[in-house]
């Protein structure tokens, strides 16, 4: 597993082109292992760990995983729990919408390091 980039997550209400009172809530992290996907971590529940990766039939529209099942050198990912998809209003972001808790949250569209305090950086974060 090689992680390519490093996104933030936010919460925020969503008015017109713009997120208002936008507070950072998570990061996603860009895989490429086999197929391209994303490793969300939310702080709210810094235990769990979900996959947003792209359907297959529309490029445009995600669906979040709770579990990735590994099988030898392939795997699959299990549990829908949300979707996301490339909001015609937001250029600078994709929405996520958990469906419970019913959620919506904003993955920046633009990479960012991943550095110590990265939830998945190899001297500190959660695994």
């Amino acid at each position: 597993m090689k992680i390519i980039n490093r996104f933030h997550i936010y919460t925020g209400k969503k008015e017109g082109r713009e997120i208002r009172h936008e507070l950072q809530a998570g990061e996603a992290y860009e895989v490429s292992y086999k197929k391209l996907y994303y490793i969300v971590k939310m702080w709210a529940f810094p235990q769990d760990t979900f996959y947003l990766c792209q359907n297959r039939d529309d490029r445009e529209l995600f669906t979040l995983f709770a579990k990735r099942v590994e099988d030898g050198e392939n795997f699959v990912f299990r549990r829908p729990v949300g979707f996301g998809f490339f909001s015609r209003d937001l250029r600078k972001h994709l929405e996520i919408q958990f469906t419970f808790p019913r959620q919506k949250v904003f993955m920046s569209l633009f990479p960012s390091d991943v550095t110590n305090d990265s939830l998945l950086s190899d001297s500190g974060g959660v695994t």
